[in-house]
């Protein structure tokens, strides 16, 4: 039934035949209750029934994805695309569809029909109106979600791959855009306002006459971060609460980690002792412009050099017309390198004007870069380019396959790969996680392949630039490239007989370079297969607390989470598939006790009416925003002067209008209009947050988080499992019980505040405001 009532007939006691209508209800019920923060009592009652909450008929349908996990692993990657039901994507062909609210919950389903799932790569389906009566809920304390990011995707957009994930808020490398020389309505829309713990209970309505526009809506993505937390003692939908399993070493110490909260402390992502960490030295290696940091000695240079290439001799000077510092100077023939020490207080650049050497056959003329490397004693490999274009010569078994994957330290990077069969014949590929991934179009051009002694070498030649996003572009700046290889057991792709990380550094062959003081990077590795850089910013105030505040107990101190060396738990030890128990502790993991539901997604809508001469249209287009109180950190670390002792801890941000997170932003506007405020934190910590308009002294939005209670019934049932969070968040709009809408200009100055509770610590903490809002200018 369509209708946004339903309505039969009732015999009154006075015999009169009456029309008794009523509303639908909502999908998640009982526990915590929807509502919302700031409404204005004296116009009138909001309704959270989603069905009501708007002017006119809504309707709804119900999307899956699927997950599936071990004990104490994570699940964050993007399923496979999700259709939509038939039906409904043959009805809007063409047509503009307004979504005004959703609702998410976490369950089994018996049998799904028509799922995208193959094999290992999930998916999931799509039903309308719904097709629930299979579904029961997963308690949070059992499977718990970190946060989300869905998509509806129209028939004019496209999905691709970004090349850096991007912080929205959360990272992600999902990029989808309108297909060239579309204009109208927009083509996709993303979900992801009160993801985390509290993201079943919060209330994801619109106020009436505003809505997520999409334009031909034909396909569903979802990209959950899920950990498992489920003591296998008990089903997976059982309501018996919180059951303690083993836990990692870094969560044992009951001083500084809560025990008794009713949730796992592995949703926090603590870092096991499957993470090892390393600090890497390197020196940049400049043919233009200057070092922002000098070598200071002879030796120090030596020694810099050295690790890069093969030195045949060193000398000091005192020379004002040479670059500053430590240079490196190539050997004609020999391929060796000289080192100069240039103390003199020179203002030279290090600009690469000679070319002393002879071309490489292949390599039209230009800076040269070489490089070389065994990659371990599986595969050798040279790179030499001109900066337009490239010989790569690979050497590996003969009669086997063996690859090279570029800019990677493990296959979860997905890096562009060179592929060499067992006869010599060559592809390109965009690995998957651990998967063969996509073979690519060819952009190499094989210039020589030949078998001498159990070897076999292949000399290709291919332009730097990458052919399309998903080839890798080689660098035309002398430096290193970090790359995975590996050999298999017979002649055709399949799984890796052995394999190993390494890089190789291009160095110039035809000019000198400066050899600059080496930075200090910092690492994590999971498991010796896949490492990542620990490259977090710490911003300073007024903007953020993290670096001089960064605790929340008001000491002088930076935040756990700014250094590879203090920081304890997060994303960055909470990726794909990761287990967050202690390797020791594997045995105790059930290998064959998988857990297999589903993210249900309900989305409610509304046909959208574009407006005319005489009427306005039906609904606004509704914009994202969304910021850090904690700036670049994202998952910061709430500590404690004394653990254990009841404490509340706070911190500030301070920001303008136009720094709020704004997306689809125009050319031109003057007024911000926030519909929908909601913070984003995490359970069991988070009381509070604010948001100030810090020029008038103004507080625009206050949402306390609501959490479970027995006056909603036990403390294990589903949506009131103990210390399950809500947030409701801040509505605006012109009906009954809400606020008018304020409007802020690009230059207005915001504070924004959490308080918390900092008893004990918390690991991997987020501070977030987001929302949903409208521009002065807005086309529609």
């Amino acid at each position: 039934v369509a209708a946004a009532r339903l309505c039969f007939l009732a015999v009154t006691f006075q015999v009169l035949l009456v029309s008794v209508c009523a509303a639908p209800e909502n999908m998640n019920q009982g526990g915590v209750p929807y509502t919302i923060s700031g409404g204005d009592p004296s116009s009138g009652s909001y309704s959270t029934n989603f069905q009501l909450n708007v002017k006119g008929p809504v309707e709804h349908f119900d999307v899956y994805g699927e997950v599936r996990t071990k004990y104490s692993q994570v699940y964050w990657t993007r399923n496979t695309p999700i259709e939509l039901p038939p039906e409904l994507v043959s009805r809007f062909k063409g047509k503009t569809m307004a979504i005004t609210g959703y609702e998410i919950d976490q369950v089994t389903h018996s049998a799904p029909a028509n799922s995208s799932t193959k094999g290992d790569v999930l998916g999931g389906f799509s039903c309308m109106p719904d097709c629930g009566e299979t579904d029961k809920s997963v308690p949070i304390y059992n499977a718990y979600n970190h946060h989300y990011f869905s998509w509806l995707v129209g028939a004019d957009s496209e999905v691709y791959e970004r090349e850096l994930a991007e912080t929205l808020p959360n990272p992600t490398r999902t990029g989808i855009r309108d297909k060239p020389g579309y204009k109208g309505y927009p083509t996709n829309i993303v979900f992801k306002e009160n993801p985390g713990g509290e993201y079943r209970k919060s209330y994801h309505g619109y106020p009436s006459g505003y809505a997520q526009l999409i334009h031909s809506p034909t396909q569903w993505l979802v990209e959950p971060m899920q950990i498992d937390t489920h003591n296998r003692n008990y089903d997976i939908n059982d309501p018996v609460g919180y059951k303690p399993w083993f836990l990692p070493k870094r969560d044992q110490n009951s001083s500084e980690t809560d025990l008794s909260i009713g949730l796992s402390p592995l949703i926090e992502c603590p870092c096991s002792d499957r993470i090892t960490r390393s600090v890497v030295n390197s020196s940049s290696i400049l043919t233009s412009g200057k070092c922002q940091a000098t070598i200071s000695s002879e030796e120090e240079c030596a020694a810099a050099v050295s690790k890069l290439a093969q030195v045949s001799w060193s000398k000091a000077v005192n020379n004002a017309s040479l670059p500053a510092g430590c240079l490196l100077v190539p050997v004609e023939v020999t391929g060796e390198y000289g080192v100069i020490f240039n103390s003199a207080q020179s203002e030279m650049a290090c600009d690469a004007t000679e070319n002393t050497w002879d071309n490489i056959e292949g390599i039209s003329s230009g800076l040269l870069l070489r490089g070389d490397s065994d990659l371990g004693g599986l595969v050798n490999l040279s790179v030499v380019t001109d900066g337009t274009s490239a010989n790569i010569t690979l050497s590996g078994p003969d009669g086997a396959w063996y690859g090279v994957g570029f800019d990677a330290a493990a296959m979860s990077d997905e890096p562009y790969a060179i592929i060499v069969d067992g006869a010599g014949a060559v592809t390109e590929r965009k690995l998957g996680n651990h998967a063969p991934g996509d073979l690519l179009s060819p952009s190499v051009v094989v210039v020589e392949s030949r078998a001498v002694a159990g070897v076999r070498t292949v000399v290709v030649t291919r332009p730097v630039k990458g052919l399309t996003p998903k080839h890798y572009s080689i660098p035309t700046a002398a430096g290193g490239i970090n790359l995975i290889t590996a050999i298999g057991s017979g002649p055709e792709l399949a799984y890796h007989k052995a394999r190993t990380g390494a890089s190789v550094t291009l160095l110039p062959v035809d000019v000198g370079a400066c050899i600059c003081a080496p930075v200090s990077r910092t690492f994590l590795t999971y498991m010796n297969t896949s490492t990542q850089e620990f490259n977090v910013n710490c911003v300073d105030e007024p903007r953020s607390d993290m670096l001089r505040k960064g605790d929340g107990t008001g000491r002088p101190v930076e935040n756990a989470a700014c250094k590879m060396q203090t920081y304890h738990g997060g994303l960055k030890c909470c990726q794909h598939t990761f287990f967050l128990t202690d390797l020791e502790q594997d045995a105790q993991i059930p290998q064959d006790k998988v857990d297999v539901y589903f993210l249900k997604w309900r989305y409610y809508f509304q046909e959208y009416v574009p407006a005319t001469e005489t009427a306005p249209a039906s609904h606004r287009h509704l914009h994202h925003w969304v910021f850090l109180i904690d700036a670049d950190v994202n998952d910061y670390e709430e500590d404690n002067a004394e653990y254990g002792k009841g404490s509340v801890g706070s911190i500030t941000a301070h920001l303008t209008g136009r720094e709020i997170g704004l997306e689809d932003i125009p050319t031109n506007y003057s007024g911000i209009t926030p519909l929908v405020m909601t913070p984003h934190c995490h359970a069991p910590s988070c009381i509070r947050e604010e948001f100030w308009n810090a020029d008038t002294n103004e507080l625009i939005c206050n949402v306390t988080a609501m959490y479970a209670d027995v006056k909603y019934g036990a403390l294990s049932d589903v949506f009131n499992e103990a210390n399950y969070i809500t947030i409701p968040p801040c509505l605006f709009g012109d009906q009954p019980g809400l606020r008018h809408p304020v409007t802020l200009k690009p230059d207005t100055n915001i504070r924004a505040v959490k308080y918390f509770n900092n008893t004990f610590r918390h690991l991997g903490q987020m501070a977030q405001w987001t929302g949903l809002m409208v521009y002065d200018t807005d086309p529609y």
